[in-house]
């Protein structure tokens, strides 16, 4: 067994009494930014229980859009520095809880994004996070990475500070009660391939297996009785969130270098894009012959009966949105990404062309 550490600071609560567990912690702080996008906080009721407990000393940011940007998490951090608030409750999907963690570091570092960036660390605290979750996909809830999206390179940016940790985490499924059925779909294999990745990560490690294995089997079981019922969205919930812990030490592989290129470019989301993906992360793994494949050929096979039945769900044929020029600029972005180090086979540019090709030309 190789030498390994495991972290994980943010305290989970997992409680069917959300709302009164939720009160007892935040009374505890004066003036609080909500952190959310302009739909589930209100449409769930949210934003109305904030503000019968904090009244004029709650801040609404409700600017987040999907795949946040640079300028919206600057323009946050500064909203939440002008109102002096001492928490942000971070509210939402990835989108959200990613944006939060920025504007948390923005809000007590008046500085630009890269400069920022550039910082071993942070030169000043950032102010404490909440988060909830309200979809089952990122498990952003429990880890430091904050995906940023610069517009004007077409790029992502991860802001992984390690100071980024939300303090607490709160897992309520009836938030995902509000959510389309198909967003349900994409979000869980967005956690699916984070377990997936993460197990099949150079990063690894036995606690980090454990949990990866925990998450891949409760979400094919899910997925595959495609029953939406409550009990099978905490299931989802509670698997999204460990699978956000197994990236947290694991980070992703080239499966997400490539399904990042196709929401920048193709705006697909982001599990539906790894989810296209799959099959050719698959055909790779095999090619190379990785041999931890083999610890989990159920779940592989699982995992395979999933894409086929799924594939006419989400009803994206690449065929008709890609070129072969255009795979050629997928295969060089992906191939740039900080992902593909932590992937366990060695590859080129050229060989994951001809890949991508043989699946999708």
């Amino acid at each position: 067994m190789k030498d390994f550490t495991f972290y994980s600071p943010t305290k989970v609560y997992m409680t069917v009494n959300f709302y009164d567990v939720f009160k007892k912690e935040i009374v505890k702080y004066n003036k609080i930014a909500l952190v959310c996008g302009k739909t589930a906080a209100y449409k769930t009721g949210f934003v109305d229980f904030l503000k019968e407990i904090k009244g004029d000393n709650l801040f609404i940011f409700d600017e987040i859009e999907e795949n946040p940007s640079i300028n919206t998490v600057i323009k946050g951090g500064r909203f939440v520095r002008q109102n002096r608030c001492d928490l942000i409750v971070a509210f939402g999907g990835g989108s959200s809880l990613d944006a939060a963690k920025a504007i948390a570091a923005f809000a007590t570092n008046n500085m630009g994004f890269y400069e920022l960036l550039s910082q071993n660390g942070l030169p000043n605290p950032p102010i404490p996070i909440f988060a909830i979750p309200t979809t089952c996909g990122t498990g952003s809830e429990v880890n430091h990475y904050a995906i940023i999206t610069d517009y004007e390179k077409n790029d992502k940016i991860n802001f992984g500070k390690t100071a980024n940790f939300p303090k607490k985490a709160f897992l309520n499924p009836e938030f995902l009660e509000t959510l389309d059925e198909n967003l349900i779909f994409a979000t869980a294999f967005d956690a699916l391939t984070h377990a997936f990745e993460g197990y099949l990560s150079v990063k690894a490690n036995p606690f980090s297996d454990l949990l990866a294995k925990e998450a891949m089997n409760n979400i094919c079981n899910v997925l595959k009785d495609n029953d939406l019922d409550k009990e099978h969205l905490k299931l989802l919930l509670y698997s999204s969130t460990i699978a956000g812990t197994v990236i947290m030490h694991t980070a992703t592989t080239l499966l997400h270098a490539m399904g990042y290129y196709l929401t920048n470019n193709k705006n697909i989301h982001h599990g539906t894009a790894n989810f296209l993906l799959l099959p050719v992360y698959m055909k790779m793994l095999r090619f190379y012959k990785v041999g931890k494949l083999l610890s989990i050929n159920e779940i592989v096979d699982n995992i395979e009966g999933l894409v086929e039945k799924y594939t006419e769900i989400f009803n994206v044929d690449l065929r008709k949105l890609f070129t072969e020029e255009e795979l050629k600029k997928l295969s060089k972005y992906a191939m740039g990404k900080n992902n593909v180090k932590n992937t366990l086979f060695q590859t080129t540019e050229e060989k994951l062309f001809e890949f991508l090709a043989d699946y999708i030309l």
